[in-house]
């Protein structure tokens, strides 16, 4: 993994988006650490196979900011064993969530959340106040597309850090009242 100096381009918001580098991620030869990828190398998405990274970067998270404060997604604290360890991921990263209501509720299989917003309704999932920059890792494929950290199915991202997804994302009252 290289530092990307263009990254210094990107809107200061788009920092709240990553993984920590320890992260592992799913690829066909087995569970890799985050900052070990580089582009061209295969991960695993959940609708469309193996495909390759087309950019990763590195983005640093200002510990002034609240809005870049990384979230703790503790081991197990999702449900079936995940994530398979904790997870740390930017505030605004979102992750692939279903719930049993969520089809009643939202007429999907599933949902995007931002990681804030799984602290609002999961006990085991918290924000963390940073003392230092945190480093997140970004990942892109050709196409949005989900992936898997730590077991926990989450988006990769786009340039601008928008969602190009066919999944609707819920604000924190509305996955609230999701998982009542």
């Amino acid at each position: 993994m290289r530092h990307q100096p263009e990254l210094q381009a990107l809107a200061p918001w788009v920092a709240a988006f990553g993984i920590t580098p320890d992260t592992r991620i799913s690829t066909p030869l087995g569970e890799r650490p985050a900052d070990d990828l580089a582009i061209g190398d295969l991960v695993n998405t959940r609708d469309d196979g193996p495909q390759p990274i087309t950019n990763i970067r590195e983005a640093f998270a200002a510990p002034s900011e609240r809005n870049h404060y990384p979230v703790c997604i503790a081991q197990g604290a999702l449900g079936f064993g995940l994530p398979r360890a904790n997870l740390h991921v930017g505030a605004q990263h979102r992750v692939l969530f279903q719930h049993i209501r969520v089809p009643l509720m939202f007429g999907a299989d599933a949902v995007l959340v931002r990681a804030k917003s799984l602290a609002v309704s999961h006990a085991n999932v918290a924000v963390q106040k940073a003392v230092a920059p945190v480093s997140f890792i970004q990942i892109s494929t050709q196409d949005q597309a989900i992936i898997f950290a730590e077991g926990v199915p989450i988006e990769t991202i786009l340039r601008d850090g928008e969602c190009d997804l066919g999944f609707m994302t819920l604000r924190s009252w509305e996955l609230m009242a999701a998982v009542a």
